[in-house]
């Protein structure tokens, strides 16, 4: 017959492994997503692309392609809303002939959410700069592309 102590020595020498071992695994969970350097890199370069697309769409003049770089629910803060604001918002911008030139300056993230810190410049066709200043992009895995979820703009002063 066993005593009442040893079936609690028992369970505390089962719980405090099983619970160790559940630990370990919610841990490797939560580092799943984090990325090392080499694959920070390169993800820098599929974002550096989507900025070319971005600034190549402006230039064009297509807002429809501007607006589908960002998700449906995206918000440009702290004003827009939604991909269909978001898409008229650059329409108006396209029909004042205002392009953008932009750089990456530090990234951070996982493979599914990525922040980009930035500068760049807003400008006339013509050339004739209206704004300068830093940015931040939150980007999201969407349809295994990267497209925009939030969006800020911070003009130098």
């Amino acid at each position: 017959m066993q005593t009442p102590g040893f079936t609690k020595t028992l369970l505390f020498f089962l719980l405090i492994p099983a619970t160790f071992v559940t630990s370990c695994e919610q841990n490797n969970t939560e580092n799943k997503h984090e990325i090392n350097q080499n694959d920070l890199s390169s993800l820098k370069k599929e974002i550096e692309l989507r900025l070319r697309d971005y600034e190549n769409y402006l230039r064009n003049g297509d807002s429809i392609a501007l607006g589908n770089m960002y998700v449906q629910d995206a918000e440009i803060i702290p004003s827009t809303a939604g991909r269909e604001n978001i898409t008229k918002v650059f329409g108006e911008m396209i029909r004042d002939s205002i392009i953008g030139s932009f750089e990456t300056t530090n990234l951070w993230g996982t493979d599914q959410l990525l922040v980009e810190e930035g500068k760049g410049s807003w400008s006339k066709i013509n050339g004739k700069v209206i704004g300068r200043g830093k940015y931040l992009l939150v980007w999201k895995k969407d349809d295994k592309k990267w497209k925009i979820l939030r969006d800020t703009w911070f003009p130098e002063k």
